[in-house]
């Protein structure tokens, strides 16, 4: 599945456990969650995905993407 990210841009190619950035950057699914190679966390939350590491929700960025973006 392909996905493109609307606040950032960046392109995700989703199959199975493994999301994949137009970047490089590869995500494990952990049950509702991700992990990213880098160690950031993505948490499921209720209206979308929140990356604990930066505090950049799905609701006004991309928690995938890159925190300066």
């Amino acid at each position: 599945m392909l996905n493109i990210d609307k606040f950032s841009g960046h392109v995700y190619f989703t199959s199975g456990n493994t999301k994949i950035s137009d970047t490089g950057e590869v995500f494990v699914r952990t049950g509702d969650n991700y992990v990213s190679e880098n160690g950031d966390f993505i948490k499921k939350v209720s209206n979308g995905y929140m990356n604990l590491s930066t505090g950049i929700s799905s609701t006004f960025g991309d928690p995938f993407g890159d925190d300066d973006e």
